[in-house]
């Protein structure tokens, strides 16, 4: 990862911050992104000096806005190896309490999103004739367990979709896409909940272990590194075996 310039969508908190932490630490340079303008901080905590941490502030479902900070990160590092595809919201209702408002929220970060991202940087990494794009899934994508709306599992399930075409499209010009679809993490957000509703969640585990963001960011690293140069179109399930196919 030395010196691969990542960028991490969504890196505010969470899964992302995760993401970009454990990147950095792997001597990566590190792009951080969100449109609160949370990410800013981390990169600054990555590196103060600017000079391996680079933010960029951007709504993922403007595709004037996902160019324009594509440019900016190219002007800034000459390349982008690396796209993690982690920007996501989930607002969950039952379907008829679901507002076209909250399903094209929905829809439009979560998969509009990373339709916009992956077309920006794909030009770029053709010319590279090398690239790595991870698209952050989910097990709500897999599965239809309680508590996914169907705005959120339909995303997700997108974004799977979206991974296989583009590992074939792609592949042919060296660039690697795969996907990471995880349980229920701890983060900030999920702590907010009552752990009774957290270990629904989670039942059916075959590891007590609680899934932590570094869990889902290490995985992320090896479909990031050469390590995995014989992998694409695949989505590997982190959930503690919740899905064993």
């Amino acid at each position: 990862m030395k010196d691969l310039v990542c960028v991490v969508t969504g890196s505010g908190k969470g899964l992302g911050k995760g993401m970009a932490e454990v990147f950095f630490k792997e001597g990566a340079k590190v792009v951080t992104w969100d449109r609160s303008g949370l990410a800013k901080g981390v990169a600054e905590s990555l590196d103060p000096t600017g000079a391996k941490a680079f933010n960029v502030k951007a709504d993922v479902r403007d595709e004037k806005q996902v160019q324009e900070a594509v440019a900016a990160i190219v002007k800034k590092f000459g390349r982008v190896d690396v796209l993690v595809n982690n920007a996501g919201i989930s607002l969950h209702k039952p379907i008829e309490e679901m507002t076209m408002a909250l399903w094209s929220d929905v829809i439009d970060t979560n998969l509009t999103g990373v339709f916009l991202c992956c077309k920006a940087v794909a030009p770029i990494m053709k010319q590279q004739k090398r690239g790595k794009i991870v698209n952050i899934a989910s097990l709500g994508g897999r599965t239809g367990r309680p508590g996914v709306g169907v705005n959120y599992a339909a995303s997700k399930a997108g974004v799977i979709g979206i991974t296989m075409v583009l590992a074939k499209e792609l592949g042919p010009s060296g660039i690697y896409v795969n996907a990471v679809a995880p349980g229920s993490i701890l983060t900030e957000q999920t702590a907010k909940y009552p752990r009774e509703v957290f270990e629904t969640w989670i039942a059916g585990r075959c590891v007590p272990k609680t899934g932590m963001p570094e869990d889902v960011a290490n995985v992320a690293v090896f479909l990031s590194s050469t390590r995995s140069d014989w992998v694409t179109g695949v989505t590997i399930d982190i959930n503690a075996g919740i899905l064993i196919r």
